[in-house]
């Protein structure tokens, strides 16, 4: 029985451990890959139009955890966005990235989670980025917590994803098309993957 009780201690002791080295607030995130490895995609080479590149939205939940999410993505006029996939976890998604989204998971995380990735399309080789927005019905990007009730915390706007970086490290875009000697099946086929 004391084995049982020390067992017990233990596994609250590390799970309380575990949840104080998150910060005081979260913050969401948005990166070139599924790994957070980037948040940049280097430059276009020149004499193409078009670069397939994606998006990762990833939240950091704070030290009162993180159970949903409000936020909206803000692009630039050289990006075209394409299809959004949602986290298999969330339990619910109502919106879109433009213009905000209110997601929860099933359950409350503590780590580093990721809500949305979303392919896009860069159509010019000017340096730009994405961010973070406020949702446009609340006015806020904002962490849903894990504290009773479950209230709403403001959290911090993390890294950005910049195209056409001219800095390092960077990802290389998956696919770029030549503005020359393109053909409209090699435009289409952009989108069809």
């Amino acid at each position: 029985m004391k084995h049982a009780f020390l067992a017990a201690v233990i596994v609250v002791g590390l799970a309380g451990a575990a949840h104080a080295q998150l910060p005081p607030r979260g913050n969401i995130s948005l990166y070139a890959d599924g790994a957070r490895s980037y948040n940049a995609y280097c430059a276009v080479p020149w004499g193409y139009s078009i670069a397939k590149a994606e998006v990762w939205v990833w939240c950091q939940p704070g030290e009162n955890g993180l159970l949903g999410v409000e936020f909206a993505v803000a692009y630039p006029s050289n990006v075209i966005a394409d299809r959004v996939t949602y986290n298999s976890d969330l339990a619910m998604q109502q919106g879109n990235l433009l213009e905000g989204i209110s997601a929860a998971f099933g359950t409350c995380q503590w780590s580093w989670c990721w809500v949305a990735h979303q392919t896009l399309y860069v159509s010019s080789l000017e340096q730009t980025y994405l961010e973070v927005a406020p949702h446009s019905v609340s006015g806020f990007f904002q962490f849903f917590t894990c504290s009773e009730g479950n209230p709403a915390e403001p959290c911090l706007k993390g890294t950005n994803l910049y195209l056409n970086a001219a800095t390092t490290p960077c990802l290389p875009p998956e696919t770029a098309i030549g503005a020359g000697g393109s053909t409209w099946g090699a435009m289409k086929s952009l989108f069809d993957k």
